[in-house]
Protein backbone atom coordinates (compact mmCIF):
# COMPACT_ATOMS: atom_id res chain seq x y z
CA UNK A 1 0.00 0.00 0.00
CA UNK A 2 1.06 3.23 -0.94
CA UNK A 3 1.19 5.98 1.54
CA UNK A 4 -1.30 8.67 0.83
CA UNK A 5 1.44 11.62 0.24
CA UNK A 6 3.12 9.44 -1.81
CA UNK A 7 0.10 8.62 -4.28
CA UNK A 8 0.26 11.13 -6.82
CA UNK A 9 3.89 10.76 -7.05
CA UNK A 10 3.53 6.64 -7.35
CA UNK A 11 0.94 7.06 -9.95
CA UNK A 12 2.64 9.72 -12.04
CA UNK A 13 5.74 6.96 -12.12
CA UNK A 14 3.74 3.90 -12.90
CA UNK A 15 1.14 5.50 -15.21
CA UNK A 16 3.44 5.25 -18.22
CA UNK A 17 3.86 1.41 -17.32
CA UNK A 18 0.06 0.88 -16.56
CA UNK A 19 0.15 1.10 -13.17
CA UNK A 20 3.12 -1.05 -12.24
CA UNK A 21 6.69 -1.35 -12.63
CA UNK A 22 8.26 -4.72 -12.68
CA UNK A 23 12.18 -4.02 -14.04
CA UNK A 24 15.11 -2.34 -14.37
CA UNK A 25 16.04 1.03 -12.08
CA UNK A 26 12.44 2.54 -11.84
CA UNK A 27 11.68 -1.02 -9.57
CA UNK A 28 14.20 0.29 -6.90
CA UNK A 29 13.56 3.97 -7.20
CA UNK A 30 9.77 3.79 -6.85
CA UNK A 31 10.39 2.62 -3.23
CA UNK A 32 10.95 6.49 -2.94
CA UNK A 33 7.97 7.86 -5.09
CA UNK A 34 8.83 11.45 -5.05
CA UNK A 35 12.17 10.97 -5.84
CA UNK A 36 11.81 8.64 -9.12
CA UNK A 37 9.40 11.00 -10.39
CA UNK A 38 12.42 13.92 -10.05
CA UNK A 39 14.89 11.62 -11.60
CA UNK A 40 12.02 10.44 -14.54
CA UNK A 41 11.93 14.46 -15.51
CA UNK A 42 15.53 14.12 -15.63
CA UNK A 43 15.86 10.85 -17.53
CA UNK A 44 13.14 12.28 -19.86
CA UNK A 45 15.14 15.57 -20.48
CA UNK A 46 18.28 13.38 -21.04
CA UNK A 47 16.79 10.73 -23.58
CA UNK A 48 14.19 12.26 -25.25
CA UNK A 49 13.92 16.05 -25.12
CA UNK A 50 17.60 17.12 -25.35
CA UNK A 51 18.73 18.13 -29.18
CA UNK A 52 22.39 16.59 -28.44
CA UNK A 53 23.07 14.23 -31.03
CA UNK A 54 21.31 10.47 -30.61
CA UNK A 55 24.52 8.89 -31.81
CA UNK A 56 27.04 10.64 -28.72
CA UNK A 57 24.44 10.25 -26.01
CA UNK A 58 24.05 6.37 -26.40
CA UNK A 59 27.91 5.93 -26.90
CA UNK A 60 28.34 8.40 -23.75
CA UNK A 61 25.89 5.55 -22.13
CA UNK A 62 27.87 2.35 -23.13
CA UNK A 63 30.92 4.01 -21.91
CA UNK A 64 29.39 4.69 -18.69
CA UNK A 65 27.64 1.18 -18.73
CA UNK A 66 31.39 -0.20 -19.18
CA UNK A 67 33.16 2.09 -16.76
CA UNK A 68 30.54 0.73 -14.33
CA UNK A 69 30.93 -2.75 -15.04
CA UNK A 70 26.43 -2.57 -15.47
CA UNK A 71 25.15 -5.40 -17.39
CA UNK A 72 21.62 -4.05 -17.37
CA UNK A 73 22.61 -0.40 -18.73
CA UNK A 74 24.93 -2.29 -21.23
CA UNK A 75 22.03 -4.65 -22.36
CA UNK A 76 19.34 -1.72 -22.55
CA UNK A 77 21.92 0.92 -25.23
CA UNK A 78 24.46 -1.30 -26.92
CA UNK A 79 21.64 -2.30 -29.14
CA UNK A 80 20.85 1.40 -29.75
CA UNK A 81 24.25 2.56 -30.15
CA UNK A 82 24.82 0.45 -32.80
CA UNK A 83 20.92 1.66 -34.41
CA UNK A 84 22.52 5.27 -33.66
CA UNK A 85 25.77 4.72 -35.69
CA UNK A 86 28.16 3.92 -33.48
CA UNK A 87 30.36 0.88 -35.06
CA UNK A 88 30.09 -2.20 -34.26
CA UNK A 89 33.74 -2.32 -33.90
CA UNK A 90 33.95 0.22 -31.63
CA UNK A 91 30.71 -0.81 -29.36
CA UNK A 92 32.67 -4.13 -29.43
CA UNK A 93 36.23 -2.84 -28.21
CA UNK A 94 34.49 -0.76 -25.39
CA UNK A 95 32.67 -3.90 -24.34
CA UNK A 96 35.46 -6.14 -24.13
CA UNK A 97 38.40 -3.34 -22.86
CA UNK A 98 40.32 -3.54 -25.99
CA UNK A 99 42.17 -1.13 -28.53
CA UNK A 100 39.67 1.34 -29.61
CA UNK A 101 39.65 1.58 -33.63
CA UNK A 102 39.83 4.73 -35.42
CA UNK A 103 36.33 7.05 -35.24
CA UNK A 104 34.91 9.78 -35.37
CA UNK A 105 36.27 12.67 -33.75
CA UNK A 106 33.43 13.55 -31.73
CA UNK A 107 33.61 9.81 -30.72
CA UNK A 108 37.28 10.07 -29.67
CA UNK A 109 36.14 13.11 -27.54
CA UNK A 110 33.19 11.82 -25.87
CA UNK A 111 35.35 8.62 -24.65
CA UNK A 112 38.31 10.62 -23.38
CA UNK A 113 36.24 12.61 -21.80
CA UNK A 114 34.14 9.83 -20.57
CA UNK A 115 37.21 7.07 -19.71
CA UNK A 116 39.05 9.74 -17.66
CA UNK A 117 36.12 11.14 -15.86
CA UNK A 118 35.55 7.26 -14.42
CA UNK A 119 39.27 6.92 -14.13
CA UNK A 120 40.69 9.99 -12.31
CA UNK A 121 37.22 11.94 -10.92
CA UNK A 122 38.23 14.47 -12.90
CA UNK A 123 39.09 15.76 -16.39
CA UNK A 124 42.15 17.24 -17.41
CA UNK A 125 42.58 20.40 -19.35
CA UNK A 126 43.35 19.00 -22.69
CA UNK A 127 40.34 16.67 -22.78
CA UNK A 128 38.12 19.03 -21.11
CA UNK A 129 39.00 21.61 -24.17
CA UNK A 130 38.86 18.98 -26.12
CA UNK A 131 34.94 18.08 -25.86
CA UNK A 132 34.38 21.67 -25.56
CA UNK A 133 35.33 22.13 -28.89
CA UNK A 134 33.59 19.46 -30.08
CA UNK A 135 30.09 19.91 -28.20
CA UNK A 136 29.64 23.25 -26.99
CA UNK A 137 29.00 24.82 -23.45
CA UNK A 138 25.63 23.46 -23.19
CA UNK A 139 26.19 19.82 -24.29
CA UNK A 140 28.93 18.92 -22.71
CA UNK A 141 26.89 20.11 -19.30
CA UNK A 142 24.46 17.53 -20.39
CA UNK A 143 26.79 15.46 -21.61
CA UNK A 144 28.28 15.61 -18.10
CA UNK A 145 24.83 15.14 -16.20
CA UNK A 146 23.68 12.21 -18.43
CA UNK A 147 27.07 10.57 -17.55
CA UNK A 148 26.72 11.11 -13.58
CA UNK A 149 22.80 10.12 -14.64
CA UNK A 150 23.93 6.70 -15.87
CA UNK A 151 26.38 6.09 -13.72
CA UNK A 152 23.71 6.54 -10.58
CA UNK A 153 21.44 4.06 -12.65
CA UNK A 154 24.47 1.99 -12.91
CA UNK A 155 24.67 2.04 -9.21
CA UNK A 156 20.77 1.34 -8.83
CA UNK A 157 20.89 -1.76 -10.57
CA UNK A 158 24.19 -3.24 -9.52
CA UNK A 159 23.27 -2.54 -5.99
CA UNK A 160 20.18 -4.15 -6.06
CA UNK A 161 21.75 -6.81 -8.58
CA UNK A 162 19.05 -6.36 -11.07
CA UNK A 163 18.27 -9.27 -13.39
CA UNK A 164 18.54 -8.62 -16.48
CA UNK A 165 15.63 -8.77 -19.17
CA UNK A 166 14.89 -12.66 -20.91
CA UNK A 167 15.72 -10.72 -24.23
CA UNK A 168 19.73 -10.34 -23.55
CA UNK A 169 20.65 -9.25 -27.62
CA UNK A 170 24.33 -8.40 -26.45
CA UNK A 171 26.94 -10.57 -25.25
CA UNK A 172 27.38 -9.96 -21.56
CA UNK A 173 30.36 -7.16 -19.77
CA UNK A 174 33.84 -9.22 -19.21
CA UNK A 175 33.53 -8.07 -15.61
Amino acid sequence: MVPAEFRAAFEEVTAPAGGSITGGPGSFTINSPEMAKRRNHLTSYLRYETTFPKRILELAIITTARAMDCQYVWNAHAPAARKEGVADALVDAIRDRKPLPSMAADEEAVINYANEFFKTHKVSQPTFDAALNAFGAQYLVELTTLMGHYAQTSFYLNAFEAELPDNVTEPLLPV
